[in-house]
């Protein structure tokens, strides 16, 4: 019966622990290599573009033989391709031209900016209607001090309509 065994115990976290390697290394000294850089579009065999994210390396930097280029699918997925300068099936890897990286950086310029704005047409709407919150909080104090003068004029009215009866029935 294994039910009477305890529980494992997690390993503890090592304290003190180096500092973690950077995901990817993104300096030309590691991307020249592979004739493609940080942030470049790659376009793979199978026509898909892909973002560059840098070179990552199995073991040591030194490890050159072991270095690969990570890529960005358009679907978020992060994965490491062939060597482009040695993949020679098809086209093989094709770096994008300037122009694709200006328009996906005019494109993403452009998303920030949409974001941005409707942060903004988020917060105008806020604050008017918190705005307009407060100017209906202020008119119903308003009408609840009309009301209770008129009440007490109302009041008044009766009560010397009251006195005004008695006084003609006495006299």
């Amino acid at each position: 019966d294994h039910s009477a065994m305890p529980p494992k115990k997690k390993a503890a976290a090592k304290k003190g622990k180096a500092a973690a390697k950077p995901a990817y290394l993104t300096d030309e000294e590691h991307c020249a290599p592979f004739g493609l850089f940080a942030n470049d579009i790659v376009t793979t065999p199978l026509g898909i573009s892909c973002t560059v994210l840098g070179v990552k390396y199995a073991g040591s930097v030194e490890d050159r033989e072991n270095a690969r280029v990570w890529v960005r699918y358009p679907n978020g997925r992060e994965a490491p391709i062939e060597n482009p300068q040695e993949y020679v099936f098809g086209d093989g890897y094709v770096r994008g031209s300037g122009n694709e990286m200006l328009r996906r950086e005019a494109a993403r310029v452009a998303e920030e900016a949409r974001r941005i704005l409707a942060a903004k047409i988020k917060a105008d709407r806020e604050a008017a209607a918190k705005e307009a919150a407060i100017k209906a909080e202020e008119a119903a104090k308003e009408a609840k001090k009309k009301a209770k003068a008129e009440a007490k004029r109302l009041k008044e009215e009766a009560e010397a309509a009251a006195e005004a009866e008695a006084a003609a029935a006495g006299g």
